[in-house]
C-alpha cells in the first residue's frame, strides 16, 4: 500500500477484524518506509460475484440496491416497513444467496424470495410487489413466456378464421 503522504510503500504493524453493520472489516495501521509518518486503512471482505439472469437471456451482476428501490416503491407509506428494514431485506436475500452457494440466479427467484419474505413481514407491501411481478394466472412475468390456452368460447371463433385465411 503507497503511503498518502509521500507515495513511497508501506509496512502493516498492527491488524485486527471486526463485523460491522454485517460484513466482516479488517482495519490496519500501516507505517510509511520512507517518511515513516503512520496510517490506517480499512478493507472490507467482497462477496463473491452472484449474476441476474433476467428473461431476455443477458446477465448482470446482482445488486441489492434494486431490492431497496423496489421495496421502497411498495412499501412507501406502510408505517411498519422503514428505510432500515428494506436494507434489511435486501440482505437477508444476499445472504441467503450466499449462503446456499448460488453463482447464477433467475431474476424471477429473487421475486420469489423477495414475497416469501414480505409475507412475514408486511403483508400489503407483498400483495403490491406481486401486483407488480405476477400475471392473471400467478405466475411470475419474470419468467420466460408461457404458452397460451385456447379458449373454447367466443375467442376461440376468431382464431379459426384466422387459420382459415
Amino acid at each position: 500500500m503507497e503511503c498518502p503522504y509521500c507515495g513511497a510503500d508501506s509496512v502493516v504493524k498492527d491488524s485486527r477484524t471486526s463485523s460491522e453493520g454485517g460484513r466482516q472489516t479488517i482495519r490496519r495501521r500501516r507505517q510509511c518506509v520512507q517518511c515513516s509518518r503512520r496510517f490506517t486503512t480499512y478493507e472490507q471482505l467482497g462477496a463473491p460475484p452472484i449474476k441476474v439472469l433476467k428473461r431476455d437471456g443477458h446477465h448482470e451482476p446482482f445488486d441489492p440496491e434494486k431490492i431497496v428501490r423496489v421495496l421502497a416503491r411498495v412499501a412507501s407509506d406502510r408505517p411498519g416497513l422503514g428505510p432500515g428494514d428494506h436494507q434489511r431485506l435486501a440482505r437477508a436475500i444476499e445472504a441467503q444467496l450466499l449462503d446456499a452457494g448460488v453463482k447464477t440466479i433467475r431474476s424471477g427467484e429473487i421475486v420469489d424470495r423477495l414475497l416469501a419474505l414480505l409475507g412475514d413481514v408486511d403483508r400489503m407491501a407483498r400483495d403490491r410487489l406481486a401486483a407488480d411481478y405476477l400475471d392473471e394466472s400467478g405466475h411470475l412475468r419474470t419468467d420466460a413466456p408461457r404458452p397460451t390456452r385456447r379458449s373454447s368460447g367466443q375467442l376461440a371463433m376468431f382464431d379459426e378464421e384466422e387459420d382459415k385465411s
